[in-house]
């Protein structure tokens, strides 16, 4: 393989040229988030309604028990208070991400596109590893919140590191089940080693993000299409990282 731009040889998992110090066409295509998103659906329609049991247990346990709490503190916000929301919203956040996260136990257990009710419920042995990622991500948000509201400024600094936050953390539980780390290990190996891919990360978070919202209109239905198929598609997309060495796991 050769630089697009000054034709020297690069080695098959370069990721920058060290002649023009410029980017190759590995990050643009090959690890491009459209192109392994739309991979990862063409390999997961087929088991599309296999796995809607599982979409139903996880959206009816995890997805719509937090939008309801949150939305009830929301109503409640003026009667109790900002300290006391912030806590209540921490505890809701905290118990009820990890039961969006623990699938991710048997997705990467399976070599396929398919996972049982029974494999959903097996995978709760990794609730308490989850349960600290969770806490990791929702300290962060309060921390960042703390300090940048009150200015539409620093409104806006908010939102940036929210989003930036989202590209370092989408790979982080692949992380954990692949390499057997804690969420600590995972964020350090996540944030240290794919800055170069961070856009193409942040866009699919962006893009599965989306799709959740949609789905959510269809309420069970649509969930339970939708959350097996990003379990699946982050799987791929952080194993098609490791399978070109862009995370080294011994720097941990």
């Amino acid at each position: 393989m050769r630089c697009s731009h000054c034709n020297e040889k690069l080695a098959i998992h370069d990721l920058w040229c060290i002649k023009c110090c410029k980017q190759t066409e590995l990050i643009a295509k090959d690890l491009s988030a459209i192109k392994n998103l739309n991979a990862s659906w063409k390999n997961y329609k087929p088991y599309e309604g296999v796995n809607l049991p599982v979409g139903i247990w996880a959206t009816l346990t995890g997805f719509l028990p937090m939008l309801i709490l949150i939305w009830l503190l929301n109503h409640t916000l003026p009667a109790i208070g900002l300290w006391p929301f912030l806590a209540l919203q921490t505890v809701v956040w905290t118990l009820f991400l990890p039961v969006l996260f623990v699938p991710f136990h048997a997705v990467c257990k399976s070599d396929g596109y398919k996972i049982t009710v029974r494999d959903f419920f097996q995978s709760f042995t990794s609730y308490f590893r989850y349960l600290l990622f969770s806490l990791i991500s929702v300290f962060f948000y309060l921390a960042i919140f703390l300090i940048c509201q009150g200015d539409p400024i620093l409104n806006l600094v908010w939102l940036v590191l929210v989003l930036y936050w989202v590209a370092i953390v989408l790979p982080v539980p692949v992380i954990m089940e692949r390499y057997n780390l804690n969420a600590f290990q995972a964020v350090k190996l996540s944030y240290k080693y794919l800055g170069d891919l961070r856009w193409n990360i942040f866009l699919m978070a962006l893009i599965l993000a989306s799709a959740n919202v949609l789905a959510l209109l269809l309420l069970i239905i649509g969930l339970a299409v939708v959350l097996p198929f990003t379990w699946f598609a982050v799987r791929d997309y952080v194993d098609k990282l490791i399978e070109n060495e862009v995370i080294e796991v011994k720097a941990v």
